[in-house]
């Protein structure tokens, strides 16, 4: 094998060890934010949760802590719009499979400290950027989906539009979110009126 097949393999093996540790630094944040809360995930709990030393933090997220909740806050995202489109998967009608990103969200606030960090605390890590996040935007094209696809169907009134409405939906997730974390709203209550909303869109 020559020198430059080697250095591709090499750099290869770099990277995922490289990803690894950023993986579980992201990790080891969740963990302390699911026990104690985001306000607990300081460099030195997070190096001495992962292992590692704060050095090794840096090396891998230059921005510290916030860099690394910032990962932390896009992995629960993207964890709850797998769970979303799992349940979705399993769901008849265009309302179930809407309601299962609502069902998805009262899951993630099962977890308090999770829930609060991902939809009161985290957003404000990104400052005034405005950064609508991966969930959220995934959850906005699956729920538009649903919505054109039933509005084709004729199962959804002709003069909805489903641009509008799945913004006014994802808004109602997150609003809900931010609710039930602050312990202001109560789950099954927000599901009911979740469900009322999809209702109301039918012929």
């Amino acid at each position: 094998m020559t020198a430059a097949t080697e250095k591709p393999v090499s750099t290869n093996l770099r990277e995922r060890r490289r990803e690894q540790t950023r993986n579980d630094l992201t990790s080891a944040g969740l963990e302390i934010i699911s026990a104690e809360g985001v306000d607990a995930a300081t460099i030195d709990r997070l190096a001495a949760q992962a292992g590692m030393s704060r050095g090794t933090v840096y090396a891998h997220f230059e921005g510290g802590r916030d860099e690394v909740l910032q990962e932390a806050y896009r992995r629960v995202g993207r964890d709850l719009v797998n769970m979303a489109q799992r349940l979705a998967d399993s769901a008849g009608t265009w309302q179930d499979r809407v309601m299962a990103y609502a069902r998805a969200m009262v899951a993630l606030t099962e977890d308090h400290n999770r829930g609060y960090f991902y939809n009161v605390a985290g957003p404000a890590l990104f400052g005034s950027r405005v950064e609508r996040g991966e969930g959220s935007s995934a959850s906005l094209a699956a729920i538009r989906k649903e919505l054109l696809l039933a509005q084709q169907r004729g199962e959804i009134d002709s003069d909805v539009d489903a641009d509008e409405m799945a913004v006014l939906l994802i808004g109602c997730l997150r609003e809900a979110g931010i609710e039930i974390a602050r312990g202001a709203m109560q789950p099954a209550k927000f599901l009911s009126a979740f469900q009322r909303l999809l209702d109301g869109l039918a012929p």
